[in-house]
């Protein structure tokens, strides 16, 4: 029986092997094999003096006439037993990565016969007690990275409603927030380069997309309103948070049933309640067009309107902008199909120069949909 165990490192001389989970517009990558009616992940021995990152590089090029891809490693990994591969019971080792391909040259230059772009992970694998073993570990680290980053967004909001003070202007929340997204494991911005859009006042009303946003330099009154939207990135993984504050006599007031503003506080009453209506209503059948119906319907049914200035309530989370699907009318993409979504409703009461925002990322499991 063979046994397929993972460690974060081991000595570099032990990795024979090097495995590339691949992807490409969202698509997995998979060879099928010119003696062989299965399907495999690229990947290949190491060659004598070849550095093992280099071997995932060449097996990828080789098996699936990748020429533009990302590529990192993952985790080592190990396999004890006999197989087509290892003829002794011995522990053997290998790196495996993820690669995001993003162009195929059309040639393979190796003893595959095809590559296939597939929605679903295949059924006939090659090595069936082996990769399936390599996708789940995959998937189970690209969720814990997904968490990690949407952490450092939450804790960076908690962060700064304990510093948000009357006379601070939105360039220093800005700024602030940005530090602390660094801090907490983000290393770059990935919505225009803009870590923290921040608005105040009647700028809560405003929509704008991230190539024209500029940050005011108006400054936090004694009683305000301020909106937060975060949008940290980890290598190629996406936070997306946003929360609207309320500032009252001074300080951030953190129960919104102690909110003295009674229009502030239907506001924020009314994102929970939508909230609430997404996980009661979404399941992975749902199209995002049937939600953006419902929701809107919803808004206006409960004396709202949607702000979006594109009439959106959200987005699917990707690895390139360009290849994000929205929450909008003719989108018959399931919910299910996509790994994680965002809801954001922008809301604000007709004629109000005030405007609110929720946003959470999330993902479908065992138990249906869930926040990240």
């Amino acid at each position: 029986m063979l046994e397929v165990k993972f460690y974060d490192t081991v000595d570099d001389s032990l990795l024979k092997f090097a495995v590339i989970i691949s992807q490409s517009n969202g698509k997995w990558v998979f060879c099928k094999h010119k003696e062989r009616d299965t399907y495999e992940a690229p990947g290949g021995h190491r060659e004598v003096g070849e550095d093992i990152l280099e071997t995932a590089k060449r097996e990828l090029q080789e098996e699936t006439g990748a020429i533009q891809f990302d590529i990192k490693p993952i985790c080592v990994y190990s396999v004890t037993g006999k197989n087509s591969v290892n003829e002794t019971d011995e522990e053997t080792f290998g790196l495996l990565c993820f690669a995001e391909i993003t162009e195929f040259s059309g040639k393979l230059e190796s003893e595959m016969k095809k590559v296939e772009l597939m929605d679903e992970l295949p059924k006939n694998w090659t090595y069936p007690l082996i990769q399936p073993k390599l996708i789940e570990k995959y998937l189970q680290i690209e969720k814990q990275s997904y968490s990690r980053i949407q952490l450092a967004a939450k804790q960076t909001i908690e962060y700064i409603k304990k510093i948000i003070k009357p006379g601070m202007n939105l360039l220093e929340i800005r700024k602030f927030c940005e530090e602390k997204l660094l801090e907490s494991g983000a290393d770059s911005f990935w919505y225009w380069d803009v870590g923290a859009f921040v608005f105040a006042g009647d700028e809560t009303c405003v929509s704008v997309s991230g190539k024209q946003y500029v940050t005011s330099n108006r400054v936090i009154g004694n009683n305000d309103i301020i909106t937060i939207d975060l949008s940290p990135q980890m290598g190629n993984i996406w936070g997306d948070y946003a929360r609207t504050i309320i500032v009252e006599n001074g300080k951030v007031v953190e129960d919104i049933g102690l909110i003295e503003n009674p229009e502030w506080k239907s506001g924020l009453q009314m994102e929970e309640k939508l909230h609430a209506e997404l996980l009661r209503f979404a399941t992975k059948e749902t199209t995002f067009e049937k939600l953006y119906y419902h929701m809107n319907e919803f808004i206006v049914e409960n004396g709202f309107v949607n702000l979006d200035f594109m009439g959106n309530l959200g987005h699917s989370i990707v690895k390139t902008k360009g290849d994000r699907v929205y929450i909008e009318e003719g989108n018959m993409t399931k919910l299910g199909d996509v790994k994680y979504f965002t809801f954001e409703p922008h809301i604000s009461f007709p004629d109000s120069k005030y405007g609110y925002k929720k946003e959470n990322i999330y993902y479908f499991n065992e138990n249906g949909l869930m926040e990240l």
